[in-house]
């Protein structure tokens, strides 16, 4: 059976098409067009011809990560989701954790959207409650303050930021976590000045804030 490439047709998403899908958490809908998805598909045969994965491309080619920086939460048994007083198991929190770069195959957006990848050293844990490999409410809190010192309090318009982290089952790249953030109509110079940096990552003190 031929199992039929997942496209976009009929022209890209557009921004209030994308805030809705992300709101409404329905991320399988997102897709490349059809050109992308065959540049990503051969691009991945290339790799694989040479013997190279798509992870370790992106920890050697485009993150510039080795394989042993890449590690879990530390703290067992049975660790609560996080603690300040297990500083190396906090996302978001060591600036050599993070780093911003460019999805070098994005989805199917219109022009005016920027499509980053924001990925981490530490390992984004799953909400142990969630069937698909989402993130737990508390986690989302976390990520959306890091983004608010990154984006917003520099002055993005909310309106014109949506994240979102695929769940487990969806993803294609698996063994680094990554969050996508997307920009609607953002300064081209404000973004490249964040690509290749940590953003502005957390505090213990935002972190003691959020676990009150």
């Amino acid at each position: 059976m031929t199992i039929q490439p997942k496209v976009k047709t009929g022209g890209p998403f557009t921004w209030s098409q994308i805030q809705q899908i992300v709101n409404a958490n329905q991320l399988e809908s997102f897709a490349r067009s059809e050109e992308q998805y065959y540049k990503y598909q051969n691009f991945k045969h290339d790799l694989s011809t040479n013997g190279i994965t798509i992870n370790d491309h992106v920890l050697k080619d485009e993150l510039q990560w080795k394989p042993n920086d890449i590690r879990h939460q530390s703290s067992t048994p049975s660790p609560p989701e996080y603690s300040t007083s297990q500083p190396q198991d906090l996302i978001f929190y060591n600036p050599d954790d993070i780093k911003i770069i460019y999805n070098k195959f994005p989805y199917y957006f219109e022009d005016s959207v920027v499509h980053l990848c924001i990925w981490s050293k530490l390992t984004i844990p799953n909400d142990v409650n969630s069937t698909v490999g989402d993130i737990s409410p508390l986690t989302k809190q976390i990520i959306e303050r890091y983004l608010q010192k990154t984006f917003i309090d520099k002055g993005i318009s909310k309106q014109d930021l949506v994240w979102f982290r695929n769940w487990s089952s969806l993803q294609s790249i698996r063994s680094v976590s990554h969050i996508h953030v997307l920009l609607h109509n953002v300064d081209n110079s404000f973004i490249t000045k964040l690509i290749g940096t940590s953003g502005t990552t957390l505090t213990l003190d935002d972190y003691k804030e959020l676990l009150e």
